[in-house]
């Protein structure tokens, strides 16, 4: 079981309005091995991680007091890579990324990938699991292209990135004997944020709220991957797509291959 959740909110002190109406999706029932939250504050990417096993994870209640227009939530049940370092979401300066699924001949090609991270970006893996290797994968992609510190970059820039990173990934995967490589992620620099389907059923729903009292209308987008589907008011993303949400909260869905 995993679940996978990332949103972004133009008013970030009415989050909770908005996740609301799909209160219940954001229930996790256990077994829960590990639980995490990322989000952006005070113009600082922040991390809440939860390593141990409980029944229940109600991310509605987890937000209570998170005022941010960016947040990243991921549960699971996988037990295999314990402790603190090893909880998603992963953080490098002000990006953050989550991602599912298991990854077949791992200790295989982790060399392989870790020669393809600069060192300056490997110093600051922490932990053992296949999805943070993905993730700086993804940031020496951005790297070599000279737009790691952008961050303003264009998301197509950061599309192409994730797009090689996986490629590399699932080719060392295959090059070692297996099959399963990495499964559905998100990411976000907290000016755009992306979600690629890989495998698992992806969803996106938009969220618009007018009041008069405001100056703005009230807006969302809520990405979701899991074990259950999310119901009535979500448009499944196509497989093998990237979903991009820009800073003014415009979604592009475009081939992952493209």
């Amino acid at each position: 079981m995993y679940r996978l959740y990332g949103s972004m909110c133009n008013q970030p002190k009415r989050l909770r309005e908005v996740l609301a109406p799909v209160r219940d999706l954001l229930v996790s029932e256990g077994p829960v091995a590990s639980w995490g939250l990322g989000y952006a504050h005070g113009g600082e990417v922040l991390l809440r991680r939860h390593p141990r096993p409980t029944d229940r994870v109600d991310f509605y209640d987890v937000v209570e007091s998170v005022a941010s227009d960016y947040i990243v939530l991921y549960a699971s049940s996988d037990a295999t890579y314990k402790g603190n370092d090893n909880t998603q979401p992963f953080r490098y300066k002000n990006w953050l990324y989550a991602q599912a699924g298991e990854v077949d001949a791992f200790d295989a090609i982790k060399p392989a990938l870790v020669d393809h991270i600069p060192g300056f970006i490997a110093r600051n893996i922490h932990g053992k699991t296949p999805a943070e290797h993905v993730f700086h994968v993804f940031l020496a992609f951005l790297h070599d292209a000279g737009v790691l510190g952008d961050i303003n970059l264009p998301p197509e820039h950061a599309r192409r990135a994730l797009r090689d990173a996986l490629a590399l990934v699932y080719n060392l995967i295959v090059q070692a004997g297996g099959t399963r490589g990495p499964g559905n992620a998100i990411v976000t620099n907290t000016r755009t944020m992306l979600a690629v389907r890989v495998d698992d059923p992806l969803y996106v729903r938009r969220f618009r709220k007018s009041d008069r009292k405001e100056a703005h209308d009230l807006k969302a987008v809520l990405i979701t991957s899991g074990d259950t589907a999310p119901g009535e008011g979500f448009e499944e993303v196509p497989p093998r797509s990237v979903i991009a949400v820009s800073r003014d909260l415009q979604i592009d869905i475009v081939a992952l291959d493209a």
